[in-house]
């Protein structure tokens, strides 16, 4: 059985211990620790600092970032996190005119997604796809200068649980990422709020 995708840090220790062969006690030794250290690394007791966690991945011999959570700023942190987007969502690099490109292995039509929209449903890649269709569409109206810089980071802020704050907005109805006005990012004046009321007849 392989190693969960979401399997914490001490899932990870056992896991990797256990693929090189080692005891607990085996392992507490190459790295001169005590085995109730190991056995508590990986009950989730306790957490390795950084040194003693370099040390267990070199005693058995796998990256460190295969082990530790992933660290976006770190360049091989960054590629573990590819590594993931593969196993997940089949997300993986093809080579296009002497580029490279991340493309779905079961990539899905825009045209099929429209004749019939609960095929976002089939799969959780299908429906990542729609998700980067939506962020596709944003960053094309911002390289265009569509989208000042403060829109473009106030539509990923809000995507996608608050959504709803942005209907008729960057995203209309029906969640299909397309484009619209995107509501004022600055919070209104008190002044200007009572001003309003009055204007309603409230």
């Amino acid at each position: 059985m392989g190693l969960p995708v979401d399997a914490t840090l001490g899932e990870k220790i056992r896991f990797y211990r256990q693929r090189a062969g080692l005891t607990q006690k085996g392992l507490a030794d190459l790295c001169e620790v005590s085995e109730s250290a190991i056995r508590n690394y990986e009950l989730g007791n306790r957490v390795p600092d950084f040194f003693t966690l370099k040390n267990i991945s070199q005693q058995l011999r796998v990256s460190y970032y295969a082990i530790a959570d992933v660290n976006l700023t770190e360049l091989d942190g960054a590629v573990q996190a590819l590594f993931k987007l593969e196993e997940i969502y089949a997300l993986h690099p093809v080579e296009v005119d002497g580029h490279i490109h991340f493309a779905f292995r079961d990539s899905v039509a825009l045209e099929d997604f429209r004749k019939n929209p609960d095929i976002a449903l089939a799969g959780i890649g299908a429906m990542l796809q729609q998700r980067v269709r939506s962020f596709l569409k944003v960053c094309v109206l911002h390289d265009a200068g569509e989208l000042t810089d403060e829109e473009y980071e106030l539509w990923k802020s809000k995507f996608p649980a608050f959504m709803e704050d942005l209907q008729n907005g960057v995203c209309g109805e029906g969640g299909d990422g397309e484009i619209g006005p995107v509501p004022p990012s600055e919070p209104k004046s008190p002044e200007r709020s009572r001003k309003r009321k009055v204007n309603n007849g409230r």
